[in-house]
């Protein structure tokens, strides 16, 4: 792991929100870091920037982002990640109904995206804004105190939190049909699918996708060689080994053969559990 990278566990009253934080301190290097990746995970993020700011790769576009606070929304490929110099970020990994809090923003407009918390919420971003947030033992606790004041659930809170029980309780085999879900919902296979696209900005099936192939990623990072790739796919629910090179080149842009988990920023106690309340 990284020696910039670290994380710190959400405390307990918040972890229904908030996986975790997550630190990249570049503070007292004149160079920028080398790119590193981060992947899809099925959650949202709230980054605190300060210095000189971060590069971001998506693919087929470079962002860049200065000092300020912003709210990533869900993505479906790995985005390279430079740290300016002397630049700290900090990252609060906050679950996929926790953004419904604090924005009416359609999460469409969040998906491969990142936006200004300033244009998300006022009121939240000023409040934030007058914390220091270059020093986490300062920024989480005030985080949180300003967190309380935008505590606030509703039946889309509600249906996206339980969706996505849903679709982790059968992210194997067999997965959840969207059909099954329509009619455990209450809701028409239509309207669940307008629901995940408004509330959490991507098709149910595409979000299956990435928790499968996260948890399988997390493995591939703790491969030894004793077990084959093809292994690894079929306990992870790829039955066709072309289906899953293509999954895994669809997200990580490389063949599974070339993974090294020297260049991405994988959580040290391995991917969450939505379950985990």
């Amino acid at each position: 792991m990284n020696v910039f990278y670290k994380e710190i566990a959400a405390a307990d009253q918040f972890n229904t929100l908030i996986q975790k934080f997550w630190i990249l301190n570049n503070s007292y290097d004149p160079c920028s870091t080398a790119p590193q990746y981060a992947l899809p995970n099925g959650c949202c993020t709230i980054a605190f920037i300060s210095g000189n700011g971060l590069v971001l790769n998506w693919g087929d576009k470079i962002i860049e982002l200065p000092a300020g606070i912003y709210l990533s929304g869900q993505i479906t490929k790995r985005v390279g990640i430079v740290v300016k110099p002397y630049t700290r970020a900090i990252m609060a990994q906050v679950k996929p109904w926790m953004p419904l809090m604090i924005t009416k923003v359609p999460m469409s407009e969040l998906a491969n995206n990142v936006l200004s918390l300033q244009h998300m919420n006022v009121d939240l971003y000023q409040r934030l804004t007058s914390i220091n947030f270059a020093d986490e033992h300062i920024l989480i606790p005030e985080f949180y105190k300003v967190l309380e004041a935008h505590i606030n659930t509703s039946s889309d809170y509600d249906f996206t939190r339980w969706a996505f029980s849903q679709l982790q309780v059968n992210a194997l085999t067999p997965p959840t049909s969207i059909a099954d879900l329509a009619a455990a919902s209450g809701y028409s296979q239509r309207r669940v699918e307008q629901k995940f696209k408004e509330l959490i900005g991507l098709a149910p099936k595409e979000i299956q996708r990435i928790l499968k192939l996260r948890w399988l990623v997390d493995d591939l990072s703790n491969f030894t060689g004793n077990k084959s790739l093809s292994a690894l796919a079929y306990r992870h629910g790829f039955y066709d080994q072309s289906h899953f090179i293509k999954s895994y080149q669809r997200v990580l842009s490389e063949a599974p053969s070339s993974f090294n988990k020297e260049n991405y920023l994988l959580p040290i106690n391995g991917h969450f559990d939505f379950l985990q309340y």
